[in-house]
């Protein structure tokens, strides 16, 4: 028997394999299934204080001639979508039997901390953290963003006792210092990588659209090679891949490099919650073959500090690959 069981943020998982936040976690009927086929934890879709906001806007605009009505109306949209959320925790936790993790996203330090402490009441098991603004005015550093980013993390770790994880981009100057900062104040784990909306141009109607909201399969290896730089130099701090896993074989590449989850997104949409099974199944059937017992037996195997030639993921290499490759297709 070989035991597929992992530790993620401190939580207990079944398995390494994690539903990523997305609209298909915010429906109870879907979590529950992808509890039923054996998937470690769930991510909730994020709560946006940017959508909420916007409804507020809207409401505001539309009763304009009734402006005694704003402040009601305010608080009873924040407090309604808060409320939807919280009991969504509730229901999740009652019905899948698996950790449950929110996840929020907000622009203003007052509500990332006070939905993270609400967040926490309702009975989440972790908190996902998900910061993200395009720095838009060239005259601010990288420095100064950082401290935005660490200001937050701290705010949120020292207002609740659960662990809280940071969802970030790869774009920072040091990425690993920078995540080295996150955990210096308060951070439990960093997922590795946030995928944003992406703009795209219709040369149609000469107008921008939506591009595509699903990740290809070649994704996840820019956090394979960020996950097999961290992990060696990160120590009791948890690193979730996600991004670009449609099969198992690009999870257990993942895990070789050092993930300590794996999370699912797009394939879940694209095959259905029972896709977590043949995950499950085939991660059991690569340990029997390779006489693996248990994940941390591999687990960060070919990560930066455990093969002999540490220089495979460095830039440099490229232009070694780019070579060998053109002498193949002549």
């Amino acid at each position: 028997m070989v035991d597929i069981s992992v530790k993620y943020l401190g939580l207990e998982l079944k398995s390494p394999f994690i539903a990523a936040s997305s609209g298909y976690t915010y429906d109870l009927e879907k979590i529950v299934a992808l509890a039923k086929s054996g998937v470690g934890a769930v991510v909730l879709k994020s709560l946006f204080e940017e959508q909420i906001s916007n409804e507020i806007n809207y409401l505001e605009e539309v009763s304009a001639d009734y402006t005694e009505n704003q402040d009601f109306l305010q608080h009873y949209v924040k407090e309604h979508s808060l409320g939807k959320y919280v009991q969504l925790i509730r229901d999740a936790k009652r019905e899948a039997g698996i950790p449950i993790i929110a996840s929020i996203n907000c622009y203003s330090l007052d509500n990332w901390t006070e939905f993270a402490k609400e967040i926490e009441k309702a009975g989440a098991d972790a908190l996902e953290v998900n910061i993200y603004n395009i720095p838009l005015n060239g005259s601010k550093c990288s420095s100064e963003i950082e401290a935005e980013y660490y200001k937050i993390v701290q705010s949120i770790t020292q207002g609740i006792r659960i662990p809280v994880a940071v969802k970030i981009a790869d774009s920072f100057t040091n990425l690993g210092n920078f995540v080295s900062g996150l955990q210096g104040h308060g951070a439990k784990g960093a997922v590795l990588f946030n995928r944003f909306y992406t703009p795209d141009i219709s040369l149609k109607s000469l107008k921008i659209v939506p591009a595509t909201p699903f990740s290809c399969k070649a994704e996840y290896l820019k956090e394979l090679r960020w996950i097999a730089l961290l992990s060696p130099a990160m120590r009791n701090f948890s690193l979730s891949a996600s991004t670009g896993v449609y099969d198992s074989s690009s999870a257990i590449k993942l895990l070789l490099a050092g993930a300590d989850t794996v999370q699912l997104c797009s394939v879940l949409y694209k095959q259905g919650p029972f896709v977590v099974q043949d995950f499950n199944r085939e991660l059991k059937e690569f340990m029997k073959s390779k006489g693996f017992k248990k994940i941390s037996d591999f687990k960060g195997m070919l990560n930066y500090a455990n093969i002999s030639n540490p220089q495979a993921f460095e830039r440099v290499q490229f232009l070694k690959t780019a070579e060998q490759y053109s002498k193949e297709v002549k």
